[in-house]
């Protein structure tokens, strides 16, 4: 199998890998630590994570500068390459001690910031977590240039093998500490011993396998020119994806008491890992967006595009997201306990709307080809905005609620309506075309399935038995409706494909 094959497979088991394991360690964790300390360990997990908005997307940068130059052959190119790695490293550096210098400032404000929802103990914990996470932040802000390097040399067997054993002794490390007894200060120092031999391992791998000789020798200004554009999108886009990730998180420790928390938070792991899943999809078909652009092909092909990627999108999220509907209540007992009902619709109010935003993950595959991001990150940082304010008017009222709701809000008009204009105006899409070409049969399935699995409620009282065969019955009645009345004549194709190599194997 080759490089790329290979490492792509290993991209796919590290994502299903990090979904999983949010899912599943986390009832060990809350019943190790307790609710209170629970839910303060994800508070300041969330704080901490607002220093990456200053991140400007320099592993990404660095991964398509470095391919671009190994791809040419001319004698100026050695030259280039030793600028562009000092370059890169000193901007990740810097980057890095900005983020020390930002935690230094944050964390004189600590007591200010939790005094009304938290005790001195508390306070105090608060305070020795958020040093450690700050740093294991700036560390991972300083090895993200090393993985762009290590991707645009393509050593992609490399770099997601490191992610998967990287997840793998994260949980091994937690789950021996918190079975002997150490808490959640126990996390954080986990989280930065791993970051610091994983930086020890990549520098390794660039100096002495890569033969990387950074070196400076001029300043590039046409190429300082379209890394600063391209920088400043992606630096729009991290603070959307914080925004509305771990922002909620961030507000709600600081507004009501961390049990509540702890509750929220576990409703937005089931929404992260469901984003994780699904959003993966729209990845596999950028190289044929990328060569559809360089034909400069019509409107027309483009729009096709988008809705094959669109429902292929959609036949994976209306499958999770109906599942949830249906096993949602039963998984969430089975998962945490009594006492967490809300999870089950703070879950929903997250998902549903980010379902039918990624139906759009074609057109933004577009859009990056075209390198015209930068509009995009505008729209969502509005409307990331609007979500802060939202939640913090709401949460004075409805509690956690207005967390989701801020959520569910800024998807709707940000990734869905606002979107849906933008590429409209850009590419002359028709949306309401769009739409119903994309949902065409995979919603009225959808919702057939999820009836169809009312009943069992009535008949089967064990809550794991009444999973397990609702699970079974929605999964069986909503591929069975997909094939015959839900999928166009390819995706049949793609089906029977895919099945006769389950078959063979």
């Amino acid at each position: 199998m080759s490089e790329r094959k290979t490492g792509a497979l290993l991209s796919y088991i590290s994502t299903i890998l990090n979904s999983a394991i949010s899912i599943f360690l986390t009832p060990f964790i809350l019943t190790s630590l307790g609710e209170a300390e629970y839910g303060i360990y994800r508070s300041v997990q969330a704080l901490t994570g607002q220093l990456a908005m200053v991140s400007i997307g320099i592993g990404t940068i660095s991964a398509v500068i470095v391919a671009k130059n190994n791809a040419r052959n001319d004698s100026k190119v050695k030259e280039e390459k030793e600028n562009f790695y000092a370059t890169a490293m000193s901007v990740s550096f810097g980057i890095s001690m900005l983020i020390l210098a930002v935690s230094c400032i944050l964390f004189i404000f600590i007591g200010d910031i939790y005094k009304s929802t938290l005790s001195y103990e508390q306070i105090k914990l608060v305070q020795s977590m958020f040093i450690l996470l700050a740093i294991n932040v700036a560390l991972y802000q300083f090895r993200d240039v090393f993985v762009g390097f290590v991707n645009g040399h393509e050593k992609f067997i490399y770099s997601n093998g490191i992610k998967v054993i990287r997840l793998l002794l994260r949980v091994l490390l937690i789950v021996f500490l918190l079975k002997r007894g150490y808490k959640a200060i126990s996390l954080a120092i986990v989280d930065l011993v791993l970051s610091i031999v994983l930086i020890l391992l990549d520098v390794m791998f660039c100096f002495t396998i890569l033969k990387i000789r950074p070196k400076f020798h001029c300043f590039d200004k046409v190429l300082f020119k379209s890394i600063f554009t391209f920088s400043l999108a992606l630096f729009l886009q991290t603070i959307v994806n914080q925004i509305n990730q771990n922002l909620d998180s961030v507000i709600l420790g600081a507004m009501i008491q961390p049990e509540r928390v702890a509750v929220y938070s576990l409703g937005l792991t089931i929404y992260v890992a469901f984003n994780s899943l699904t959003s993966s999809v729209a990845n596999l078909f950028t190289p044929e967006a990328a060569r559809l652009v360089q034909k400069n092909a019509a409107t027309s092909d483009l729009m096709k595009f988008t809705i094959r990627v669109g429902r292929y999108q959609f036949l994976l999220s209306a499958l999770v997201v109906g599942g949830f509907i249906s096993i949602g209540k039963e998984f969430i007992l089975l998962w945490v306990g009594n006492g967490k009902g809300d999870v089950y619709y703070i879950t929903l109010i997250l998902m549903i709307p980010m379902a039918f935003a990624l139906l759009l993950s074609g057109a933004n595959s577009i859009l990056d080809v075209y390198m015209k991001r930068l509009g995009r990150s505008i729209i969502l940082i509005c409307t990331a905005a609007l979500n802060l304010v939202i939640s913090i008017a709401l949460i004075h009222v409805i509690d956690y609620w207005g967390a989701a709701i801020g959520t569910a809000t800024s998807v709707i008009i940000g990734q869905i309506i606002f979107m849906s204009i933008h590429y409209d105006k850009i590419f002359g899409f028709d949306i309401l075309q769009f739409a119903r070409s994309v949902m065409k049969g995979i919603l009225v399935c959808t919702i057939i399935s999820i009836m169809v699995t009312f009943p069992i409620n009535y008949i089967i009282e064990n809550n794991t038995f009444r999973l397990l065969v609702k699970g079974i019955v929605y999964t069986i009645s909503y591929c069975i409706g997909i094939y015959f009345f839900g999928a166009n004549e390819t995706e049949k194709i793609m089906m029977q494909k895919a099945m006769k190599r389950v078959i063979r194997r």
